[in-house]
């Protein structure tokens, strides 16, 4: 499982970045609570992304 850091990492700057909704009123979280944890893609047994782009957007993230 990804560290807690690269999960903040990515999520902030993912562009499918979907955050869990807590209710109607929901609105996108301040970005320093931003993580793959709290997205809608964030999912499965192994707890991996479901678009399958955690570890292409790790590697941009090295790039950059």
């Amino acid at each position: 499982m990804p560290s807690q850091d690269e999960m903040m990492a990515v999520g902030q700057s993912c562009s499918e970045y979907l955050p869990i909704e807590k209710g109607p009123w929901a609105s996108r979280p301040d970005p320093e609570e931003i993580s793959c944890e709290n997205c809608t893609h964030w999912q499965g047994e192994e707890d991996m992304c479901e678009l399958d782009i955690y570890e292409e957007q790790l590697l941009n993230l090295d790039q950059t």
